[in-house]
């Protein structure tokens, strides 16, 4: 009776300590989560605020961003206006729609599709064909990937000057195109490197060509990082302002960062950061739906090694 007595007590006593100890453990749990949860709103919160700050300034009339009180950060009714946004669809007689932005898009557009196919067919061909000195090759792409496109724009201006290419589409479009190339033919070739020659084999035994299966078989395979590149080479061109400032001195030219510089200038020596911010925000607007649109693709796309 009395050894009962005694084990149901060691029970009871180890019954406890086991509770305490889950108990210990969840509040930990909690703990973890609730400071792992304090950290990552800290780091939204100072990833966030540049572009808050930026949209509330384009809706301020000011043209300083010397005084930042905690009212200036608050979207107060009273305070709001839409002056810098009406006067950007306004100035120089609808520049923004006329000119700058289907220039933009030109730019972009052509220097997308061009560097894409020279970049996929370089892909491909050093990924999935022998060619004499693949190596020396590659190492001379990744060389010259390093160097900034900043160096190459007065040797570039030279070359084009004497070619009569300045203050031209073709001018623009033809370096534009060929600044993605090299790194889009990095990540088109790592990423086919990844995936197995089984697809393009068994599709030659069902009777495809090498040319058939290297084009309806493995290109569909490449959609996520061809996306990629293809973001990549757009959004150069779309927020170039360092060489289309060199290579073109005519207007009807311009795109839109030569447009926001032109539209925020007060004078030689002063910005208006209202103006600046509001063409920021309708300049960024189309890079932030291509990017929610095409999130998943991108995420792919840096997975190189898929199909592995």
């Amino acid at each position: 009776m009395t050894d009962n007595i005694e084990a149901t007590g060691n029970q009871d006593t180890l019954e406890t300590i086991i509770e305490s100890g889950n108990t210990h453990y969840r509040r930990m749990r909690v703990v973890k989560r609730l400071i792992t949860h304090v950290f990552l709103i800290l780091i939204a919160i100072y990833a966030i605020f540049p572009i808050y700050y930026v949209v509330i300034n384009s809706l301020s009339a000011g043209i300083s961003l010397a005084s930042v009180s905690v009212s200036s950060l608050l979207p107060l009714p009273t305070k709001l206006s839409f002056q810098n946004y009406t006067g950007l669809f306004r100035f120089q007689h609808g520049a923004l729609l006329n000119i700058w932005l289907p220039n933009t898009l030109f730019y972009a557009g052509s220097a997308t599709i061009l560097g894409l196919a020279l970049a996929l067919s370089a892909g491909l061909a050093l990924s999935r064909f022998r060619i004499p000195g693949k190596k020396v090759i590659l190492y001379m792409m990744l060389i010259l990937s390093t160097f900034p496109f900043v160096i190459m724009i007065i040797p570039m201006y030279d070359m084009f000057s004497s070619l009569s290419l300045t203050n031209s589409y073709a001018g623009l479009i033809i370096p534009y195109s060929a600044g993605a190339v090299i790194f889009s033919v990095w990540l088109i070739k790592n990423y086919v490197d990844g995936i197995p020659l089984d697809f393009e084999e068994s599709a030659q035994i069902d009777g495809y060509s090498r040319t058939q299966a290297l084009f309806r078989i493995l290109l569909p395979m490449t959609k996520p990082v061809l996306i990629m590149a293809m973001l990549l080479s757009f959004f150069g061109p779309y927020t170039d302002y360092a060489f289309i400032n060199i290579m073109v001195t005519n207007g009807s030219l311009w795109n839109m960062a030569m447009g926001l510089y032109a539209y925020s200038q007060v004078s030689s020596q002063t910005i208006n950061y209202g103006q600046f911010s509001a063409f920021a925000v309708v300049m960024g607007l189309p890079i932030f739906l291509i990017f929610l649109i095409f999130q998943k693709y991108l995420v792919s796309g840096f997975s190189i090694s898929t199909y592995k």
